[in-house]
């Protein structure tokens, strides 16, 4: 082979060509997303790579998520039991229940805002008695409209989660046939939704739920962590509404 070389140069050369035309084939198929295979050594393509690092980016995400929502339950399964143990007065009462529902909303927001275009809102709701739901404590609405908003029980996702103990989640909100009713007097628009209920035993005491603007906000993850909030408010919700507070 080497005499072949050394008597015809210009063979040499050609192999030295057709060697940089296969390599730039090779590398131009694996950017552009192609697994090639050379002499049984693989060139795995750049689109799965850069799959994998999105997956692993992913789980990491995840994991962050779920040790960051078990922080915030600990520390708010602590709150709400000394404040059920500890009212010395009214007054102290409603400054403690103030930062608890303060330190909730915000933990609810934070896990809820996987994607920035998600925008969560956060809604307690109560019965009013007379038919309706109104807002007992709300993050990232407008104070105006939480004050003035009641929701049917008998014809909203709310109310259905309030009347059913049900959860409601849906993804996108505006599909013909969802139990989803846009209110007349709403002031944004969002596509997607979880009710969860908040219960004292059996007793539905209460609605959590969080809206997103895009479609498919969020994922069965964000319901149960929701649904994990909900049960961890629930004594002091109860407290609020059926149990004398000291003056």
């Amino acid at each position: 082979m080497m005499q072949i070389i050394i008597a015809n140069p210009w063979f040499a050369y050609s192999l030295v060509g057709f060697g940089a035309i296969l390599a730039a084939i090779i590398l131009w198929r694996a950017k552009n997303g192609d697994a090639v295979s050379l002499f049984g050594l693989n060139v795995q393509s750049n689109s799965q790579l850069k799959v994998l690092e999105k997956d692993l980016e992913k789980l990491n995400e995840d994991s962050k998520q779920k040790s960051y929502v078990i922080t915030s339950l600990n520390k708010l399964a602590s709150e709400v039991s000394r404040v059920m143990t500890e009212p010395e007065s009214r007054a102290a009462f409603e400054d403690q229940r103030r930062r608890i529902y303060n330190y909730l909303l915000s933990c609810v927001v934070a896990v809820m805002a996987g994607k920035k275009a998600n925008n969560p809102k956060v809604c307690i709701f109560v019965d009013a008695g007379d038919g309706t739901l109104k807002v007992h404590e709300a993050a990232a609405h407008s104070p105006d409209g939480m004050r003035k908003l009641r929701l049917p029980i008998s014809d909203s996702a709310a109310g259905y989660t309030f009347h059913t103990g049900e959860a409601f989640f849906s993804g996108e909100i505006h599909t013909p046939g969802n139990r989803f009713k846009v209110h007349p007097k709403a002031e944004s628009t969002y596509h997607s939704l979880i009710c969860v209920p908040i219960k004292s035993g059996d007793r539905v005491i209460g609605v959590l739920s969080v809206t997103g603007d895009e479609t498919r906000s969020y994922t069965s993850d964000e319901k149960n962590y929701l649904t994990a909030f909900a049960s961890v408010l629930s004594p002091l919700l109860y407290m609020e509404l059926y149990r004398k507070i000291p003056v």
